[in-house]
Formats: C-alpha cells, sequence, structure tokens
C-alpha cells in the first residue's frame, strides 16, 4: 500500500487577528504565535475558506475566525505567503 503524501504548510487554529488597510500589514495569530503576513492577501484567503470574514467599510470580522483550523504557507522570512486553507477535521 502507498504512504499518502503529507501536504505542504503548518496546521493551527487561529487565536486572532490583528490588521492594518492602511499600511498593508498584518499579524494573523495561530495557536497564540504571531505569524506578520500581507492584510490583503490574507484576508481575502480567509474569506474564500470562511464566511463573514470581510464586513462593509473592509473591516475583517475577527470573530468569524477565531477557532479555525487552517493550514498555512510560510517564506523564508517567516511571512505568511497570503495562502491558507481550511483545514480538515
Amino acid at each position: 500500500m502507498a504512504k499518502a503524501k503529507a501536504k505542504p504548510g503548518t496546521v493551527g487554529t487561529i487565536t486572532g487577528f490583528s490588521g492594518s488597510w492602511g499600511s498593508g500589514l498584518a499579524t494573523l495569530f495561530v495557536d497564540g504565535v504571531p505569524i506578520p503576513c500581507d492584510n490583503g492577501a490574507t484576508v481575502r484567503a480567509l474569506a474564500s475558506c470562511f464566511e463573514d470574514v470581510i464586513t462593509s467599510g473592509h473591516c475583517v470580522n475577527v470573530s468569524a475566525l477565531i477557532g479555525k483550523r487552517i493550514r498555512y504557507g510560510m517564506d523564508d522570512f517567516g511571512l505568511c505567503l497570503g495562502w491558507v486553507a481550511q483545514e480538515e477535521s
């Protein structure tokens, strides 16, 4: 029987998010660990996975993210690459 290939990325649970539309910088908190990321790309990736992430005025509904399991990728500098996928339980 062939072994299943490991999926790329890291799996964790979102515990917070803080971002600035103006600067383009954000921090995604996964399992309590702050992960610097690009605000726009990360929010769009999260919105493609979960409902009600973006609210009126281009604001992030953090409560829609807390507790969600994700798989995400990092670059060599420790920045989230802007790809996030919902992790199946």
